[in-house]
C-alpha cells in the first residue's frame, strides 16, 4: 500500500542506510531478542510524560530522541510489535512535534519476520545528539473538556472505540495482552461506535489492510466521512486508526483523543455507557 508516512518492508530493505530505524518497544526485551539492521531502541514510555497520565512535553521529548542520537533532520523510519501500535502513537506525536519526514514500516516487526528479512541481536547505537521539538500543533488532537462540552450540548462529533468489544462492552477495562493496567470503571464514551483496531490489520502479516476493504466495513459501521474523533485506552490502538482514516482515506478531519480510557475510566462522574 502507498499512503504518506508509511513505508514497505521491501523499500526499506533496499533503503536502509537513507534512514534512522527506531523501534519502539513496549517491553525492551523483544528488542534484544532480535530487531531490524541498524535500529535503535525507544521504549513507549519515552513518548509519554514522565509523571502525568499524558504525552511527553517538549523538553522531555527532545531529551529522549536526542539521548539515542535522533536529530530533526533525520528520515525516520518507526516499527514495534503488539500490531505496530505505538509506532502509530509515535508517529502522531512527532507529527504534532513538527517532525516532517517520518514513517510507519507497515507490517512492523510482525511483517519484517513474516517475510524472512534480515534481523540482528546486537545493540546499535548512535552517537547522542540535540533534538529541539517545534511548539506542538493540537489540531489532530481533542481534550476530555471538549469531548465532555459536546456531550452535554447534544453536538459530539462521530466517535469510534477502536478497543477489542469486550472492552467497549465492559466485560474488560484493558485489553488482555495488558492485564494488570486497569481502570476504575468500565464501559465507553456514550455515543461511541466501535471499530476494533485490529480490523485494520491483515492477520498474517499486520499491515494495513486495503482502502476498498475497510471502506466496507466502516460502511456496515455506519461511520462517515466527518468530524471524527477516535480513541482506545491510551491512545496508541486508537492511533493506527487516526492513521488510516487521516492518511489513507483521507478523512476531512480526524482527531485522536489520547487520554482515551485511562483517563476517562478514572475521572470521578464521566458519563459512561455499557
Amino acid at each position: 500500500m502507498k499512503a504518506p508516512h508509511l513505508i514497505s518492508a521491501e523499500t526499506l530493505l533496499e533503503n536502509l542506510r537513507d534512514y534512522t530505524i527506531v523501534e519502539i518497544a513496549y517491553d525492551p526485551s523483544s528488542y534484544k531478542e532480535w530487531h531490524l539492521p541498524r535500529a535503535v531502541l525507544l521504549h513507549w514510555w519515552n513518548f509519554r510524560h514522565p509523571v502525568v497520565r499524558d504525552f511527553a512535553d517538549r523538553e522531555t521529548l527532545g531529551r529522549n530522541l536526542g539521548k539515542v542520537g535522533i536529530s530533526r533532520e533525520d528520515r525516520l523510519v518507526l516499527y514495534s510489535d503488539f500490531g505496530n501500535r505505538y509506532a502509530y502513537y509515535a508517529l502522531w506525536l512527532l507529527l504534532s512535534y513538527g517532525h516532517k519526514e517520518v514513517y510507519v514500516l507497515d507490517g512492523g516487526k510482525v511483517a519484517w519476520e513474516v517475510k524472512g528479512l534480515p534481523m540482528e541481536t546486537e545493540s546499535f547505537r548512535l552517537p547522542e545528539s540535540r533534538y529541539d521539538p517545534d511548539p506542538p500543533d493540537w489540531s489532530n488532537r481533542i481534550t476530555v473538556w471538549e469531548i465532555l462540552t459536546r456531550l452535554r450540548t447534544g453536538d459530539l462529533p462521530q466517535l469510534i472505540d477502536a478497543r477489542y468489544r469486550e472492552e467497549f462492552e465492559g466485560k474488560l477495562s484493558t485489553p488482555p495482552e495488558h492485564p494488570h493496567e486497569e481502570a476504575q470503571t468500565r464501559g465507553h464514551i456514550p455515543g461511541a461506535i466501535n471499530v476494533p483496531w485490529n480490523s485494520f490489520l491483515n492477520d498474517d502479516t499486520e499491515e494495513l489492510r486495503p482502502p476498498e476493504e475497510i471502506l466496507s466495513h466502516l460502511k456496515e459501521k455506519g461511520i462517515r466521512n466527518e468530524e471524527t474523533v477516535v480513541y482506545c485506552r491510551t491512545g496508541a490502538r486508537a492511533s493506527l486508526v487516526w492513521y488510516y482514516l487521516k492518511y489513507v482515506l483521507g478523512f476531512k478531519r480526524v482527531r485522536l483523543y489520547d487520554g482515551s480510557w485511562s483517563e476517562w475510566g478514572n475521572m470521578v462522574g464521566m458519563p459512561v455507557e455499557f
